[in-house]
């Protein structure tokens, strides 16, 4: 599978190439020596940003329009490198042409090409010349769950002929071929090309004669361990030394370029938000503020970041001066709709999310990121910690101005732990999942919903 994608990614990187030796010459721009350093910024921003959207996972699993949608965001960034690298050669004359007609023809040319291998794959699997016959060990809920999806979806290449199991199932209809010990004449009866471990337990001598008899008849081994128990996701194997090691939850900003990438946007989205609104916002807030009620502009609150460590969160202050944080129980005061401690102008910072503006400080000093988990209180963290499983998983990275839970709808007051534990869900999803592509797009939701207006912002 890794040689398919290199594959792709190879010939992808070659199209990209080619759309813009065309796009030079339709645009009546004479190519030169400089070019070549484009070409090879065009290379490098590709396999990044393939990296960054999964474009070379294994897309047998996916439908046409899964892998054209992800394509878009490639290209998006194919043509901010152009731009840029024709606005550090301050050539303006051809600019306009050439990164029209390279988005233009890098989209045909990767869509028709993407498409055609599609169907060329899936003829040939229908023709039975790229379907790989598969025994499943172990008739359990995973095993069955395995089966489902293989059965219900062709684009995998792969065909069930049995099941194998120390008992025979009722719901197999027919499928059941025998026990473990019967699985070399299984195997010949069957042709199969690989075998799939689904058992539930492992008992290590058994395992050991599954694969003995596979390794003798040269059918492929694989195993699902049966992780469902377990609150995750995303897993992970990777070698450590001589050992293979599954890591439980997966996190892409484990990686040290995928943190580069986020911190290098983090800071050029924030200077840019700083330019364009905070410079001129600010002052008229600022004003607003001191006129409504006495006290400082900025409300700043200790909260925990990445790995529980405290910081100093900026906020423009919304509430006044003595309001208590804490009720007459000693318990942490969330603020909630109506809520009498809310100044007038506060009630619109909070409406409108402005009171979240001056975290763009945070996001440069290195202490929050545009996008992740929200922060919240010290005591309401730890209010809740004790009360929902997986809490402090979310900080496992910086918090974030917005995050996916927020651009869902989760946010504001959670007296309902159920809603709380719907906004952690989430929080622990998009670390397993994160990519570069996740955090434009809830850029652009919560947008929207600020445009549109939240029922739970107050």
């Amino acid at each position: 599978m890794k040689s398919l994608g290199h594959y792709r990614l190879f010939s992808d990187i070659l199209f990209v190439t080619v759309s813009f030796m065309m796009a030079l010459t339709i645009s009546g721009r004479e190519p030169n020596k400089l070019d070549a350093g484009i070409v090879v910024f065009l290379m490098v921003a590709w396999y990044f940003s393939s990296k960054a959207t999964n474009l070379y996972d294994d897309f047998r699993t996916v439908k046409f329009i899964d892998e054209f949608l992800l394509i878009l965001p490639n290209i998006m960034v194919q043509m901010m490198v152009l731009v840029t690298s024709f606005f550090m050669l301050d050539d303006r004359m051809h600019a306009r042409k050439v990164v029209l007609f390279f988005v233009v023809i890098c989209t045909i040319v990767l869509t028709i090409k993407k498409y055609l291998a599609k169907k060329i794959a899936q003829f040939r699997r229908i023709n039975g010349k790229s379907v790989r016959k598969v025994v499943i060990v172990g008739a359990s809920d995973t095993g069955m769950s395995f089966y489902d999806m293989i059965n219900n979806s062709s684009q995998y290449g792969y065909k069930v002929v049995g099941f194998v199991d120390t008992f025979k199932p009722t719901h197999l209809n027919g499928m059941y071929k025998g026990t473990p010990q019967d699985l070399e004449r299984v195997l010949h009866e069957t042709d199969a090309d690989e075998v799939i471990i689904t058992l539930e337990k492992f008992d290590q001598e058994q395992l050991d004669t599954i694969i003995k008899t596979n390794d003798k008849l040269a059918v492929r081994t694989r195993i699902i361990p049966d992780y469902f128990r377990f609150n995750s996701s995303r897993f992970n194997v990777e070698m450590f030394g001589k050992f293979p090691i599954v890591t439980v939850r997966h996190e892409p900003l484990d990686y040290l370029h995928w943190r580069v990438l986020k911190r290098g946007f983090d800071i050029a989205f924030s200077l840019l938000v700083c330019a364009l609104i905070f410079s001129w916002l600010f002052p008229i807030l600022a004003i607003l503020i001191k006129l409504n009620s006495k006290g400082p502009v900025f409300f700043i609150q200790e909260r925990w970041g990445r790995g529980s460590k405290p910081i100093k969160c900026f906020k423009f202050r919304s509430m006044r001066v003595d309001a208590p944080d804490m009720d007459k129980t000693g318990k942490f005061m969330q603020a909630g709709q109506d809520d009498p401690r809310i100044t007038k102008i506060g009630r619109f910072l909070r409406k409108s999310n402005f009171d979240e503006l001056p975290q763009f400080l945070n996001v440069i000093m290195g202490d929050m990121s545009v996008v992740g988990p929200r922060p919240h209180a010290v005591k309401h963290n730890i209010e809740t910690m004790e009360k929902i499983d997986n809490y402090l998983v979310r900080h496992w990275v910086k918090p974030g101005i917005t995050g996916l839970a927020q651009a869902n709808g989760y946010r504001g007051e959670t007296t309902d732990f159920s809603l709380m534990r719907k906004r952690v869900h989430f929080d622990i999803w998009y670390i397993e999942n994160w990519s570069f592509w996740l955090d434009i797009k809830i850029i652009f939701m919560t947008a929207y919903n600020m445009i549109k207006g939240e029922p739970n912002a107050y």
